[in-house]
């Protein structure tokens, strides 16, 4: 009597522990499956990742030296223009003064190609004395 029916519910209950068991291992098999591969996929991601990075931070020192190049070139332009500037912009003498001068070196060097003109081949000095003012 109850031998036998201790027997068979240790026998249901030791079939359903062995299904339940084989069960969990092949979910746990698949589990453990899976997970190997998301974490070699992760790993691989990050390798990649991190080249990514290395790359960014060269492309940032390169652009670094660049803009120092740039700014170091920059610099030396302005002084240079600083130290032009002096020199093409003549803030003494008003426009009208600086194209009276220009007239006026402009008959001077004339007149001076008509002294040395003395075989009187330059039109401009037609007329004048040729060769006045040499000994």
């Amino acid at each position: 009597g109850m031998l036998e029916v201790i027997k068979s519910d240790f026998g249901r209950t030791a079939s359903t522990t062995e299904a339940s068991e084989k069960a969990a291992h092949e979910e746990f098999v698949e589990f453990d499956r899976i997970s190997k591969t998301d974490i070699s996929g992760k790993e691989m991601k990050m390798e990649l990742d991190k080249e990514d990075v290395q790359t960014t931070e060269n492309k940032l020192v390169e652009g670094k030296q660049d803009l120092q190049t740039a700014q170091d070139l920059l610099d030396g332009a302005l002084k240079r223009l600083e130290d032009l500037a002096p020199t093409c912009i003549d803030t003494t003498m008003s426009f009208e003064e600086r194209v009276a001068k220009r007239e006026e070196e402009m008959e001077a060097l004339k007149k001076a190609l008509c002294i040395l003109d003395t075989d009187g081949v330059e039109a401009d000095c037609q007329g004048q004395g040729q060769g006045d003012g040499l000994p």
